[in-house]
Formats: C-alpha cells, sequence, structure tokens
C-alpha cells in the first residue's frame, strides 16, 4: 500500500464518522443533556422557530438530510393530540418546544440499520428493543417499536401504518418528555 494513501476500510470508518456528523450533529460530553436538533432548541416558541429559514411554520420544518429533504413534525408543551400518551406528556411541567420528530421515509431494514449505527455513534444506546416486543410487533400487536439514546432523549421508531407500511422516525425530546419514555420503557 501507498504509505500516504489510506486503507479503503479507514477511509469508510472516517466517511461514516463525517457522515454522522453532517446528519446527527449533537456529540455529547457524559452527562449532558440534548437542547434540541440543529438550529431547532427546546423552550423555543412557534414564533422563533416560525422565524427559522427551515421552517415553514411553528409546526412545521425541512432540513436536508442523508441527501434528501425530510420533514420536522414539532410539539410543544400543552399541545393536543390523539395520542393520548403523547397529549399526557405534552400536559406535563415545562413549556415551548418540546419534541421533534423527523420522517426518515419507508422502513428497509438496511435503512433500519444504517440510523442505528449513526445514532449509536453519537448517542449511547439505554433503552434496546426486547424480544418480546419486536414479537408483538409482528404479530400486530404493537404499532411501534423504540429504541431510546441518551435516557430517552433520542429515540429511534420504527411504526407501522395503518396500510401496511412502516417508516422510521428520529426523534428528539426534552429531559421532561424523555422522562416519560423512562417511565413507559425501563432500561434493557
Amino acid at each position: 500500500m501507498h504509505p500516504t494513501r489510506s486503507h479503503p476500510i479507514t477511509l469508510l470508518i472516517g466517511f461514516m464518522g463525517l457522515f454522522s456528523l453532517l446528519i446527527f450533529p449533537s456529540f455529547l460530553m457524559a452527562g449532558e443533556p440534548i437542547t434540541g436538533f440543529r438550529d431547532l432548541k427546546f423552550g423555543m416558541t412557534p414564533k422563533e422557530v416560525s422565524g427559522l429559514q427551515s421552517c415553514t411554520s411553528g409546526k412545521e420544518c425541512i432540513y436536508e438530510l442523508s441527501e434528501k429533504n425530510r420533514y420536522l413534525e414539532l410539539w410543544y408543551m400543552g399541545d393536543s393530540t390523539e395520542d393520548v400518551a403523547l397529549e399526557t406528556a405534552l400536559k406535563g411541567p415545562g413549556s415551548g418546544l418540546a419534541r421533534i420528530s423527523i420522517d426518515m421515509g419507508q422502513y428497509t431494514e438496511d435503512w433500519y440499520k444504517q440510523l442505528q449505527r449513526i445514532l449509536g455513534n453519537s448517542y449511547q444506546l439505554t433503552h434496546d428493543i426486547s424480544e418480546k416486543h419486536i414479537q408483538a410487533f409482528l404479530a400486530e400487536e404493537l404499532p411501534e417499536l423504540t429504541s431510546g439514546y441518551e435516557n430517552g432523549q433520542v429515540l429511534l421508531s420504527v411504526r407501522r401504518r395503518p396500510y401496511g407500511n412502516m417508516i422510521l422516525r428520529v426523534i428528539y425530546q426534552s429531559p421532561e418528555m424523555a422522562q416519560l419514555f423512562l417511565t413507559s420503557h425501563p432500561p434493557t
């Protein structure tokens, strides 16, 4: 091998590290809480969010991630929703932006594994999916499988839509919202 050239595997590992920084640039120091995603910070008001270049309103933003425009859905403390558990959490303490849900597109096993690697390089996995939950999901007894990173502040979710296909989401949430996840998903 030429002394000034890197081995292809070294280049690939370096590329994946750079790729994860570009997609999910929130590397943490130990014990440091996550403050948001890119320029979206927990506690922001809808008016502050709608003033951001990437946001079309206080509830929706579009960011380029992994070479595609990705839709972000935003939730604030006090919001109402058809999801009873989420609405209960949103009625808790705190104010402002509390949850950022990033639509990562249709589920494929390869894309899911790639997202796991990217998130795993940036965050500590603290809540893995159990075999029991996987079996319940496959039997269509559960609509969603969720693994948690950094004590529930970052989630990777696979959700089955009513008409059968599955979607992937990466969710960033405030410490207050993460507390609900911790309550309903004890560490594995």
